[in-house]
């Protein structure tokens, strides 16, 4: 049985479940993104071009630093305050080069594209723990909360 570094190195995170992502257009109003996003419980955006290519993401983050004190941009272009041309993966990424992204850019999602930047979804760190726990859910599971506390002596009767 494989071990769980060996497999984040290897697991490619098209393999992962990249399927909840919320995915608006250019035209679509703050307002309307924002709505979506809180529906669909996401706190990001896939902001999409012309034939579904990645133009840009807006997250929870960029509400609060530029929307919430500026209620002009509610009903401007998601354009107007998303973050443009954000870092993306290849499906074939692996899950331990999302993590190493996610780390360095203090990022909780990374829009995933093909080779022509058209998405294929959105790789989160819920999306790899869950991959984890399922695979290997008896080492997951029976993992102390902190590996250096650990009883000195028996206890109990």
């Amino acid at each position: 049985m494989p071990d769980i570094v060996s497999e984040l190195l290897a697991q490619p995170i098209d393999r992962l479940n990249l399927t909840d992502f919320c995915m608006v257009t250019t035209d679509t109003s703050v307002r309307e993104t924002v709505e979506r996003m809180q529906v669909m419980h996401q706190n990001i955006a896939l902001v999409i071009g012309k034939g579904t290519h990645l133009v840009g993401i807006l997250t929870d983050r960029d509400v609060l630093q530029r929307v919430v004190n500026s209620p002009e941009y509610w009903e401007q272009p998601v354009t107007a305050v998303m973050t443009p041309e954000p870092q993306s993966l290849l499906p074939q990424a692996t899950a331990a080069e999302a993590l190493r992204l996610m780390e360095g850019g203090d990022y909780r999602n990374v829009p995933v594209v093909n080779e022509k930047g058209v998405v294929r979804g959105c790789v989160t760190y819920y999306a790899i723990l869950k991959f984890l726990a399922d695979h290997f859910s008896r080492t997951v599971y029976n993992l102390p909360s902190d590996p250096t506390n650990f009883a000195q002596n028996r206890e109990g009767g």
